[in-house]
């Protein structure tokens, strides 16, 4: 009888160990299924993270171009503007200078009328307009203006405008015989041609 009770406790005792067995490994088997899906969360959630990273990435980069492109355009429409307001000036001093000369156009004028009258000469009048055409040629020469050499060279149609043309004699070659009106660069750029009087050699009989 007793040893029936110890046989039958032995048996309990296994199978309560088998038991604890089984329930060791399921746990283990849920264990690593819990790690196998917290992995999977795991890198579900750094791929989410990277793809986000690389969305703002991308977005900053845009960012960052549209900015330079806007900074260099504004920087353009700076140039533009700058060059637009230095061009306006220019012509601006252009136009004044063109109006000056014809001032001095007729102040030349006056004074080869009275070259050859003393009279004329030695009055204040005309030592007046002698004074004046002086600082006109003084204010221009300041502002880049020079004069042509006219008188004597060979006829360039660049710089020169044949008013007419007449036969000189002892003329090897066409040149410029009188000047009406000088001609003057600003800076070295044509800014008034001279209009002048072309001497050609005389034709052969």
């Amino acid at each position: 009888m007793e040893d029936s009770k110890i046989e039958n406790s032995e048996e309990i005792d296994k199978a309560i160990e088998e038991y604890k067995n089984i329930e060791t490994e399921e746990e283990l088997k849920n264990n690593k299924e819990n790690k196998e899906n917290a992995n999977e969360d795991n890198n579900n959630e750094e791929n989410e993270l990277n793809k986000k990273i690389e969305e703002l990435e991308n977005q900053n980069a845009d960012l960052k171009d549209k900015y330079m492109r806007a900074m260099a355009e504004t920087e353009n429409i700076r140039k533009r503007a700058a060059k637009e307001k230095i061009d306006t000036i220019k012509r601006a001093n252009k136009d004044l200078l063109l109006s000056l000369l014809n001032f001095m156009d007729n102040f030349e004028r006056a004074i080869k009328a009275g070259e050859n009258n003393n009279d004329i000469q030695n009055s204040e009048y005309y030592k007046g307009i002698e004074l004046i055409h002086k600082q006109f040629i003084d204010f221009i020469h300041d502002n880049g203006v020079e004069e042509i050499e006219c008188l004597g060279e060979e006829f360039n149609p660049n710089l020169h405008e044949a008013l007419t043309v007449i036969e000189v004699p002892d003329c090897e070659h066409e040149k410029i015989v009188e000047v009406y009106a000088k001609g003057y660069k600003l800076n070295d750029e044509l800014l008034r041609t001279a209009k002048v009087i072309v001497g050609k050699p005389k034709a052969k009989e």
